[in-house]
């Protein structure tokens, strides 16, 4: 059983010698030839003087980077990263969505389905728990065809709400299941209330899956080159420290504030989560990496984002006008 996790990572480490390197990365060794047939792949249609302007516009960004981190290693980059206002705005904005996205309780439900669903009054957990993590996973796919349709604050404040509100659901249910305080239940049967329980946290999930479960880890493309790395580092510590946190107080918090008071604590943290997406995710959807570090030195962009998507918005239109 333990030996099947290890079916994932060789099926992975087979995949990746079919996997190109990243123009930007090439470039950054002076691998631009290597980098212009990437893009080429990457972009079919395009041109070979479009595709040569493009590597053009990457090296000029990447020399800005690399002038920036000759002297001093990732001691100078730790220090750009906490120092430069821009920077540091962009790693409270990863690192807060990735901390929110394990603060939503989710993974409870994944370490803690069986406990869960057997406090609920189910008399098989693990198979219910199995539908739980089903749901996860198709809506994982469905993800990957609407974020660059929908944008990622769009879906954020879509599904935010949700995730909030059946949490808030999931409470109410438990507020009508008899569970002692060692977590046993008065009764065997699974009544009107555990149904509610178990309708709830399949929707929860779609909305978790659909939004900040995956969006939250494509944050690291707010962070300039120079400091992506290390960025994309701390909002990985983000995670796993948040995930400490969840699964080692969730079954005491269960066991002194009750399932109701365990969950209504995580549906607010999710509205609280939603009014910061508000105010401080902006939408970088169709934005370059290089345009993207640009959106943090206008405060937390979100207004200034919204100009440059009407303008993207705008020239988009423009020359489909011209096309036809």
């Amino acid at each position: 059983m333990v030996g099947l996790g290890a079916v994932p990572a060789i099926v992975l480490a087979i995949c990746l010698r079919f996997c190109p390197e990243s123009p930007r990365q090439l470039i950054f060794h002076g691998k631009t030839e290597e980098a212009a047939r990437v893009l080429s792949k990457i972009f079919p249609n395009a041109t070979e003087i479009q595709v040569q302007e493009k590597v053009q516009h990457l090296t000029i960004h990447i020399e800005e980077a690399l002038a920036m981190t000759d002297q001093g290693g990732i001691w100078r980059q730790m220090k750009m990263l906490y120092t430069v206002p821009s920077n540091f705005r962009a790693l409270l904005v990863a690192c807060g969505l990735m901390a929110m996205q394990q603060f939503t309780g989710y993974n409870t439900l994944m370490y803690y389905s069986s406990t869960l669903f057997g406090l609920v009054g189910f008399g098989n957990p693990i198979a219910v728990g199995t539908i739980i993590a089903g749901t996860g996973f198709g809506c994982t796919l469905i993800y990957f065809v609407i974020i660059d349709r929908f944008g990622r604050r769009f879906i954020l404040l879509s599904t935010m709400w949700g995730m909030a509100l059946f949490l808030a659901l999931v409470a109410v249910g438990f507020h009508w299941i008899p569970v002692k305080h060692d977590l046993t239940l008065d009764k065997s049967f699974v009544g009107w209330s555990g149904y509610l329980v178990l309708a709830a946290m399949i929707i929860f999930v779609v909305f978790y899956s659909l939004g900040i479960g995956n969006l939250a880890w494509v944050s690291s493309e707010f962070f300039p080159i120079e400091i992506r790395a290390l960025g994309t580092m701390m909002m990985t510590c983000t995670c796993w420290g948040g995930n400490i946190v969840v699964a080692s107080t969730f079954l005491t918090q269960v066991e002194n504030t009750t399932p109701s008071g365990a969950f209504g604590f995580y549906a607010a943290l999710c509205f609280i989560g939603w009014v910061g997406v508000y105010f401080c995710y902006p939408e970088v959807k169709g934005m370059t990496l290089e345009d993207i570090r640009e959106i943090f030195n206008h405060g937390f962009g979100v207004k200034y984002a919204r100009g440059v998507q009407k303008e993207m918005k705008r020239q988009k239109a423009e020359s489909n006008g011209i096309q036809a």
